[in-house]
């Protein structure tokens, strides 16, 4: 039924069709109308499946405006799913309306509906008084005979105590006993139990059917109501509940000294945390707290901490948790450890929230033991083991609490008195279930020791091989910028990932879609077949063996090292020395990225695909692509470095650009090397070369990366630069600062044209810089210019000069710079390479105080990054003597 769907819907991606597929619980009649309706462009019937109840007139006006404007398939698709994925948790209306104040961007609205379940605000609801006591009766008798199989008492039901429960509960709560009764009676029997002479219900089996009971648990608790605590935004004095997002449905822990997967249902009726393991048929139950739901839980305590004892076996890091102190799991990527967190936090009655710019996060809290300083270090340790987990960074740079932001706001100096959390927010309504909200600023970077020096002496370069250079395959013909900064383009571009790109068993979905592209051949041995009715015959026989399925949507596809001999090669490098050295920061699925995009014919049709937008063909291995660069970006000591790079692109010329380009990103990955002669090699006898100022390495959101250790090419010395992305803290106008570059035609000719690209930053201060300078005849660091220019005085000139001209009559006062010598190695150790910026911070600091001296010139340095280099200043004295 599903290739016949496929075949008449070709328009739609057999993905989205199985997905819809699914969603219907394959029922053919409406997965084909809501198909059909995709492909004529219109949702207007669509949502006829979802908004049936309380929709006002005007919503309706409102609905139908959006849907309107909901032009593309694409987008039609990106509605469809957010529906889907917040049906029951938002009211349809408001997902609707964001949808549209969020430009209809998917990725965005995600995130917002996302932060409207968390904070339990926007979404509360009354349940109906009879599904709840239905509900709690069902999960009160599935939950005893599930944690006690054995006990004879959980397997008998009497008819009187079941009517008498069920009256006091109406009588409470409202609703028809006679109509719940007969409701109950008709669950118990599907349960298993049956009803004998005396009326009442037993369940009779000796062996419990542990997976059919487990199955109708979790039905009932996939429609569980949390009980809310309340957020002091939002405050309401009726009980209010909320159905909470993002709860995960298997979890591994460690059990016995060996780690084991569990599927997982979190019961926070009865504080309970409930695991089937479905190879053996067992339950286990982790009391979290107090199983009385009236009383109040203050002891749940989680704790992050990052796992590479094993990658010799494992060749991969682990993200875990320990709740309670007693119990550990471990997931694959730091979101799935960050929502298993915080469903754990659910169960304590005070909670409090915080971001780490993008996520928000629940931090579960003693308020009668815990200090305000002592919560604060909470959260601190786990932002550290966030960072350090995705990128490496584990180095505090800065960490300050913005008081008058938090919610509510509070004093400051609370820290140094070591208040009690109980005595700040003790006077707050409904304390203490609450959550209150705090706002933090912080920077973490890569320790000196664990980076990697951007010197390549050891590397060959092209003229010291002694064969001749054919590169694995021709880069194709085009363009690989966008002339403009159109950040909506690259949203969409983000936006197609994120809505195909699921998370768990990364490689395999990585190697399914490589093997689905067509490039089988990239993952195992060269096999010679005579023609290409033996290569498919052969080609069919290896998917077979791996357990290939064009529709997979699990990650099912077999690991076998025989046969995907690529895996081996991943396995080498994971252990290479450099990846040793930066303390194994990428998961194989990111080596597989690099070595695909470096090494594997793939590239070509990765490559082309993505400057014609068909980012849609290779979300695994764009997505895992960038995420590489940007870990291996931040192992580098960029700050460093003041090479020039090239990239040679065949048979491209930029014609009408008006010898520049403003503001502009790319819409692919770009190969470059500091050897200009592989450059021109790859633009052959005619074309382009890209020649990268030092400042496009240095630039603070323009992400790059040595994958020569990868690459199986080491003489082409390979830097590869990342497809521009979009950061959704910041806006349009802040991308285009901090992001973006700008290009100018350097020089041309008949054969070869060749284009300059500089950080848009280098050019936003570059002639105000020149004047400066000018005033002390270029005996002053540029790049200290720029920071007080940019960093201290947001552009302002007069006050740049006024502020150099202290500092430098601060220099020789009281012997300062003598006295920065004796504390060099303590910045030179932070990654403080300019001596000038440090100096000057130590000036700043004596004379404002604030952040301290280390902390300013760390911030420069590593963090915001400096565009400027020695032959910056060498070529403007040449062009002024000239």
């Amino acid at each position: 039924m599903l290739e016949q769907l496929q075949q008449a819907f070709p328009k739609i991606d057999n993905k989205n069709i199985l997905q819809i597929w699914n969603w219907f619980n394959g029922n053919v009649d409406e997965t084909k109308t809501v198909l059909a309706l995709l492909t004529e462009n219109t949702l207007q019937e669509i949502f006829v499946f979802f908004l049936k109840q309380n929709v006002t007139s005007s919503s309706s006006k409102t609905i139908g405006n959006i849907i309107e404007h909901s032009t593309t398939l694409e987008q039609q698709m990106f509605l469809w799913k957010l529906l889907k994925l917040f049906d029951g948790k938002v009211e349809k209306t408001i997902i609707l309306q964001i949808w549209k104040n969020s430009n209809q961007f998917y990725y965005e609205t995600l995130l917002t509906l996302q932060d409207i379940c968390f904070n339990h605000s926007l979404k509360e609801q009354k349940e109906d008084s009879e599904l709840r006591i239905i509900r709690e009766m069902c999960s009160n008798i599935l939950w005893n005979i599930l944690n006690n199989p054995k006990q004879i008492k959980y397997r008998q039901i009497s008819h009187k105590n079941l009517y008498n429960t069920l009256l006091s509960k109406c009588k409470k709560l409202g609703g028809n006993v006679d109509q719940i009764h007969e409701y109950m009676e008709y669950h118990i029997q599907q349960f298993g139990f049956k009803k004998r002479n005396d009326s009442n219900w037993y369940y009779s089996n000796d062996n419990i059917q542990l997976l059919s009971l487990w199955r109708y648990y979790k039905a009932v608790i996939n429609e569980q109501i949390i009980k809310t605590t309340h957020n002091v935004c939002f405050l309401n004095k009726n009980d209010r509940y909320k159905t909470r997002y993002g709860i995960p449905e298997r979890v591994c822990m460690l059990s016995n000294g060996k780690w084991r997967d569990y599927e997982s249902v979190f019961d926070y009726e009865h504080r309970t945390i409930m695991l089937f393991n479905q190879n053996k048929l067992k339950i286990k139950s982790l009391q979290v707290g107090n199983p009385k739901r009236p009383s109040l839980e203050f002891n749940v305590h989680i704790q992050w901490y990052n796992d590479l004892n094993d990658v010799n076996n494992t060749h991969a890091k682990w993200a875990c948790l320990i709740l309670n102190h007693t119990w550990h799991f471990r997931t694959m990527d730091q979101f799935d450890r960050s929502e298993l967190s915080n469903c754990c936090s659910e169960f304590n009655t005070f909670h409090v929230l915080w971001k780490d710019g993008i996520k928000t996060h629940k931090e579960s809290l003693n308020p009668y033991l815990i200090t305000l300083e002592q919560g604060i270090e909470r959260v601190k340790d786990k932002l550290q083991m966030r960072d350090h987990f995705i990128f490496g960074k584990d180095e505090l740079i800065l960490f300050e609490c913005e008081f008058d932001k938090w919610n509510p706001p509070i004093i400051s100096n609370m820290i140094e008195e070591n208040v009690l959390l109980h005595d700040i927010y003790k006077h707050l309504h409904h304390y203490p279930i609450i959550q209150v909200y705090w706002e933090i600023t912080y920077r973490f970077m890569l320790p000196y020791k664990r980076t990697i020096d951007i010197n390549r002496t050891n590397l060959p370069k092209n003229r010291d091989i002694c064969v001749e250079f054919y590169p694995l395959m021709e880069k194709p013909t085009f363009n690989p910028f966008l002339y403009e900064c159109d950040v909506h383009k690259l949203q969409f571009i983000q936006d197609m990932l994120q809505f195909k790109v699921q998370g768990n068993h990364s490689l395999q979905r990585l190697l399914h879609e490589v093997i689905e592209n067509g490039y089988l051949c990239d993952l195992i041995t060269y096999q010679y077949a005579k023609n290409k009715k033996e290569e498919k015959k052969f080609h069919a026989n290896i998917k077979q063996q791996i357990n290939y399925d064009k529709n997979d949507e699990e990650g099912k596809l077999l690991l076998n090292d025989k046969i995907l001999t690529i895996l081996n090669e991943l396995k080498i490098l994971y252990h290479d020395d450099i990846h040793k050295h930066m303390g194994y920061p990428l998961q194989l699925h990111h080596i597989c990225a690099i070595l695909l995009y470096c090494g594997k014919s793939c590239n070509s049709e990765f490559s082309y695909d993505q400057i014609q937008f068909r980012h849609y063909k290779w979300p695994y291995l764009d997505s895992y692509l960038q995420d590489a660069i940007f870990i291996l970006h931040a192992h580098e000591r960029r700050e460093e470095s003041e090479m020039e790079l090239y990239c040679g692109l065949k048979k491209v010329r930029l014609e009408n650009i008006k010898k520049r380009i403003k503001e502009g990103n790319f819409i692919s990955y770009v190969s470059t090397s500091d050897d200009l002669q592989v450059a021109k090699m790859f633009r052959s006898d005619q074309g382009c070369i890209l020649h990268f100022h030092p400042s496009m390495r240095r630039g603070l959101n323009i992400y790059s990366c040595d994958v020569s250790w990868i690459s199986p090419f080491k003489h082409e010395r390979e830097i590869l630069f990342s497809r521009s992305g979009v950061n959704f803290i910041h806006d349009e106008k802040t991308h285009k600062k901090y992001a973006s570059w700008n290009a100018k035609v350097e020089s041309e000719d008949e054969y070869t044209q060749m284009i300059l690209l500089k950080w848009t930053k280098y050019d936003e201060y570059i002639q105000q810089i020149i004047q400066i300078s000018t005033i002390w005849n270029y005996s002053i660091d540029l790049n200290l210019i720029y920071v007080v220019l940019d960093y201290w005085n947001e552009g302002d000139m007069n006050e740049t000069i006024e502020l150099l001209l202290d500092f430098e009559k601060w220099k020789v006062k009281d012997n300062n710079e003598q006295k920065y010598k004796e504390k060099i190695n303590e910045f030179v150790e932070r990654r403080c390479c300019n001596h000038n910026i440090n100096l000057f911070s130590i000036f700043f600091f004596e004379k404002y105080k604030g952040r301290k001296a280390i902390e300013h010139a760390t911030i420069n340095t590593v963090n915001n990054g400096l565009p400027f280099v020695k032959s910056d200043k060498e070529t403007w004295i040449k062009v002024k003597i000239a």
